[in-house]
């Protein structure tokens, strides 16, 4: 298990940037806030954004914990490959859009449903399963990229709005699976 660390530290800091920059879960935010002139808030957003998209996944790691056991690393696997399904299949079709005004209440109504429809819950569950720190470096990843990208440029999040990021998503998910299975079969 020690070995592999490193490996699964890189696929989960690869995940949380992958999950920043894509402007598809909330970074389109705070373009859209900037150009009604709401400043302060787009800035804000990056962090609103992430954690209420991950907060019902980071209450369950809470509440619950997880043990290392077979059945724990077969739901693991299970949810992983529920939720490349879901985004393989109906990737485009699952999103929930919800009032064009721009106020935080709707940003963090958007984030809450869409992370739930997006079965993005799970990953704070799969992370913290190998190390809470990892989850912690995963969420200060996902959180800083989103943050920078935005203050970079404005005009960064249109511009990878072209791409369809889910599929790096996706491969990043596969390698961890890989990972929970050798975790698994190596006890």
């Amino acid at each position: 298990m020690v070995e592999m660390l490193p490996l699964i530290l890189t696929a989960i800091l690869s995940l949380g940037v992958i999950e920043g920059v894509n402007p598809h879960k909330g970074l389109l935010f705070s373009y859209y806030f900037f150009s009604f002139k709401k400043v302060k808030e787009s800035y804000l957003l990056p962090f609103f954004i992430t954690f209420f998209y991950y907060l019902i996944g980071i209450l369950i790691i809470v509440l619950i914990r997880i043990s290392h056991s077979i059945i724990s690393e077969l739901i693991l696997l299970y949810m992983i490959y529920m939720s490349i399904g879901m985004k393989l299949i109906m990737g485009n079709f699952i999103h929930y859009n919800s009032s064009i005004k721009p106020k935080i209440l709707n940003v963090i109504k958007w984030s809450l449903i869409n992370s739930i429809l997006n079965m993005n819950v799970i990953y704070p569950i799969i992370i913290s399963y190998f190390s809470n720190l990892f989850f912690i470096l995963y969420f200060i990843s996902n959180l800083l990229t989103r943050e920078l990208i935005f203050c970079i440029s404005k005009n960064i999040p249109l511009n990878l709005s072209r791409y369809n990021l889910d599929y790096l998503e996706i491969l990043i998910l596969l390698i961890l699976s890989v990972f929970i299975l050798v975790l698994t079969f190596c006890h």
